[in-house]
């Protein structure tokens, strides 16, 4: 190279000559005012793309066309260079094209460029720059704030609707005295504990509770030996407290958070949910086991080893049917959810098979309990619910009370196999179908045996299952309409339409539910006071409301009822039952009182009376009113004449 030969050097720093030209330079010369404006229009494309991003790297000082900082000069300034390449290349006097970023050849005198990078286009440019665009610090934070505030929503109102169901069921824990359901199973749990502790004998409460005394029974007992019928009342409380969180948790897994919280909602305001948590009955305690039963195989779903909850949800099934017997009724929408949940994942076979397990499992499980448990408890399964009596209710009417109570979880649960069918999703269909079938069981089993009795607390079992299906009916709205505040406002409208209509109609339902039968406050009183004036053995129409309220002072081989009733006469040694057991009891003065309603037992209530008349020996010793829903009456009590020697006999209880 001629050592006159000069370079341009680095525009800032130099203003080199432009007389000499390279000898591989073909383009001609430039005159100096020519290049005093490029080199001007160079020095501002340099203010404009200067980004220092290193300081240990001088070379790369300035922002290449990928460098991630994109702003709004930086892209002028990337388009200034491309359009302006022809024009710096004749006044450089260089062969190469300028970089659209800056290169060592500029920074470094007297040395040529190397080959120049691919040309890019603007476009190309630009959408690269955007693609590695970090988001600005304060963006990050933001959405690191805004995650943390409402990653706790779930839970807060899953809280909230818990307060609200415990609040509409607390009211109604000391709303009335216990109910004869009620007192006999708190009854017959202390006398387990009794049987258990001291080994007292034991009546044949096998033979028709229509659950396992050994199970239920002692725990309302415990707890009422702590705080009365309150504490015992409060245990079911919980029990529904905890089915309804599991609801919550189920159809989340099913359908997602939305349904989750419109099921939770409308099951609690529910009138049988409300009033199962204030009611000491086995029937709370069988739901949450059956609740969560049904959430164990929906949890399997999401295992690739779920064979614990499977174990689990089949041992917490059966113990579900030991606790009440008429929740198998409710078995095959557990067993279908087993199936149809482990179908999405893995096929029509494996879910079969699971379902078959899980079915047989139970099943087995159930049979060795009634083995253990001996010909009480299997008396007990078919006079109470395998082969009950039928009744005399019509199957209409049984259908139309039931509606009162579930029917528009059961529309809404129709609606949401509406929803399914339209998305065109096959095992979502068979979960929602399932789920809202489940509320039409129970009462077309108690249609079939024409009777409503406890209709009323049963009907919320399918409810639990119908909610879930309910809910996601109503989550469907939040797909209505393109914009977002749109459907976030109808969705919002019916779920407050639906939970509002069922929390108003709940609350009434309740209250009349528990005002059905009497306050037995003024009847346990005078009762008091005459088992203390009269003491022997007793007979009273359902026996064990007053005998739960003395058990401290008088033990249960004391009481007969009005049900049934077998005598054996001291001197004959002939075992009577029926009316003829009474009528000979009544003869032997075996009874200091005999206390009747005309209520449940009318019929045997009225020959009892005649059989006072023709002995003689008794005398009406009290009258207590009583007020309950389907009318007034009273209660009468007769008491044996204290001048005739008392004569003890053997007798029979059930």
């Amino acid at each position: 190279m001629n050592d006159r030969s000069t370079h341009l050097h680095d525009p800032g720093t130099h203003a080199a000559p432009v007389s000499a030209v390279g000898q591989d330079s073909l383009e001609p010369p430039l005159s100096a005012a020519t290049a005093a404006l490029w080199r001007r229009r160079f020095r501002a494309h340099e203010a404009l793309v200067y980004f220092p991003q290193d300081e240990n790297r001088v070379s790369e000082s300035r922002v290449t066309s990928g460098s991630a900082g994109v702003s709004p000069p930086d892209m002028r300034a990337s388009d200034l260079a491309e359009s302006q390449r022809t024009g710096l290349t004749a006044a450089t006097r260089v062969t190469a094209p300028v970089p659209s970023g800056p290169s060592s050849a500029w920074s470094s005198p007297g040395l040529r460029p190397g080959p120049p990078p691919p040309a890019r286009s603007p476009v190309a440019l630009t959408a690269e720059r955007l693609q590695v665009t970090p988001p600005r610090q304060s963006e990050v934070q933001r959405s690191k704030r805004n995650g943390l505030r409402f990653a706790h929503l779930p839970g807060l109102l899953l809280i909230a609707i818990l307060t609200l169901q415990a609040v509409l069921s607390l009211r109604l824990v000391w709303s009335n005295t216990a109910f004869l359901d009620e007192a006999t199973y708190l009854y017959g749990g202390h006398v387990e504990i009794a049987h258990w502790i001291h080994g007292t004998t034991l009546p044949p409460l096998a033979t028709y509770f229509s659950g396992a005394p050994v199970i239920y029974p002692p725990l309302a007992a415990l707890a009422a030996s702590i705080g009365g019928l309150a504490a015992a009342r409060m245990l079911s409380l919980a029990f529904m407290l905890g089915a309804t969180a599991l609801l919550w948790s189920t159809t989340s897994k099913l359908f997602g958070q939305r349904a989750a919280f419109f099921a939770a909602a409308l099951f609690a305001v529910l009138g049988p949910t409300e009033a199962l948590g204030a009611f000491a009955t086995y029937d709370a305690m069988a739901l949450l086991l059956l609740a969560a039963s049904a959430w164990c195989v929906v949890s399997a779903q999401d295992r690739d080893d779920s064979t614990l909850f499977l174990l689990a949800g089949t041992l917490l099934l059966a113990l579900a049917n030991a606790t009440k017997y008429a929740t198998a009724v409710l078995d095959p929408p557990v067993v279908a959810l087993a199936a149809i949940t482990v179908m999405k994942r893995r096929g029509v076979k494996p879910g079969f098979a699971r379902s078959g397990h899980i079915a047989a499992i139970t099943l087995g499980l159930v049979s060795a309990l009634l083995a253990l448990g001996g010909p009480w408890y299997l008396s007990g399964v078919l006079s109470t619910t395998l082969s009950r009596a039928v009744g005399s209710k019509p199957a209409s009417l049984v259908l139309t009370d039931a509606a009162k109570w579930c029917g528009l979880v059961f529309v809404l649960a129709g609606l949401g196999v509406i929803c399914a069918l339209r998305q065109r999703d096959r095992p979502k269909l068979l979960i929602v179908a399932v789920l809202a079938a489940s509320v039409a069981l129970v009462p077309l089993n108690q249609a079939r045996i024409h009777t409503t009795t406890s209709l009323f607390k049963q009907v919320d079992f399918g409810v639990w299952f119908a909610a879930a299906a309910a809910g996601f009916a109503i989550a469907q709205v939040f797909g209505v309409g393109r914009r977002m505040w749109l459907r976030i406002g109808a969705a919002s409208l019916a779920g407050a339409l639906a939970v509002g209509a069922a929390g108003a109609v709940g609350c009434t339902q309740a209250t009349h539910f528990f005002q059905e039968w009497p306050n037995s406050a003024q009847t346990t009183a005078v009762l008091r006071s005459l088992t203390r004036t009269y003491p022997g053995n007793y007979l009273a129409e359902d026996y064990n409301v007053p005998a739960y309220y003395s058990e401290s002072s008088i033990p249960w081989q004391r009481w007969s009822q009005t049900w049934y009733f077998t005598y054996t006469r001291p001197n004959t040694h002939r075992l009577l039952s029926g009316d003829a057991a009474y009528q000979a009891a009544i003869d032997d003065d075996y009874f200091s009182l005999i206390i009747l309603s005309f209520t449940d037992t009318a019929e045997t209530d009225s020959h009892i009376v005649a059989d006072l008349r023709q002995a003689g020996t008794y005398h009406l010793v009290a009258a207590v009113p009583f007020q309950d829903a389907f009318g007034s009456g009273q209660v009468m009590v007769w008491a044996r004449a204290p001048s005739r020697p008392f004569r003890k006999g053997n007798h029979g209880h059930r």
